[in-house]
């Protein structure tokens, strides 16, 4: 997975400079910018995953920033603009106020940096991008699927219904478009209901189970939403325990 990239524009020993830190713990690329002008410019130098402002930053400013960045980078590669929730002066009173919030930023910062990933993969025509979360990592182009860097051993059926699951965690995907992730042909798919047998396992169930077994423990992953469908647990904005 390519790694995720964040830009963070504050005045010098402003209180975002120590959410970098914790970015960078994640392993996240961080880059720091002193104002508007030097944002824009590292912007266009690193195009990176999201621009985190200062509430306190300018308005006008921070709207001309928006509109260079659509205006030179496009729609479909403009970065995300996060506003980060700083608190007035005035309203902190405890010394330790400014490391609280960091760390209760530095989580904020990641979600929405992981959250503008996920919604570009979901988005885009390249079926043969890298996926990677709670330590699975899928590479469609070797057909590989790694968990905690042990290889897997998956039918091409269970391949591809993990890359369905993988490419949007936390959304819920049917059985139906399963089925078409998986490249059932149409003989072979099942309705959602068996007139005849209601309580029999559908192929898509077996398939999952499978995939489930050869994820050993971190098989739960794999949700059963009852009456839909399946997916796959979104990542937990936990620093420590980010890939």
């Amino acid at each position: 997975m390519a790694q995720r990239s964040i830009l963070i524009i504050e005045k010098s020993g402003g209180p975002l400079n120590t959410v970098a830190h914790n970015l960078q713990q994640t392993g996240c690329q961080v880059y720091l910018a002193s104002g508007m002008r030097d944002g824009l410019q590292q912007a266009m130098e690193h195009v990176p995953d999201v621009i985190v402002l200062s509430r306190a930053a300018d308005e006008t400013e921070t709207l001309d920033l928006c509109r260079s960045l659509m205006r030179n980078l496009g729609e479909e590669s403009a970065p995300a603009i996060l506003i980060a929730p700083t608190s007035h002066p005035s309203e902190i009173e405890d010394p330790a106020h400014d490391s609280r919030l960091a760390e209760s930023l530095a989580l904020d910062l990641m979600a929405q940096a992981v959250k503008t990933l996920t919604y570009r993969a979901r988005h885009t025509i390249d079926n043969q991008a890298i996926l990677e979360c709670h330590g699975i990592r899928l590479d469609p182009r070797f057909a590989v699927v790694e968990m905690d860097g042990n290889r897997l051993d998956l039918t091409p059926t269970e391949f591809r219904l993990l890359q369905a699951l993988l490419a949007r965690p936390g959304h819920v995907l049917t059985r139906a478009q399963l089925e078409e992730a998986a490249g059932l042909p149409a003989k072979e798919k099942e309705p959602e209901k068996d007139p005849e047998n209601p309580n029999r396992t559908r192929r898509i169930d077996v398939h999952v189970k499978s995939i489930r077994g050869k994820l050993d423990g971190k098989g739960v992953l794999i949700e059963t939403v009852r009456g839909v469908g399946y997916r796959f647990r979104e990542a937990a904005w936990n620093i420590n325990a980010l890939n």
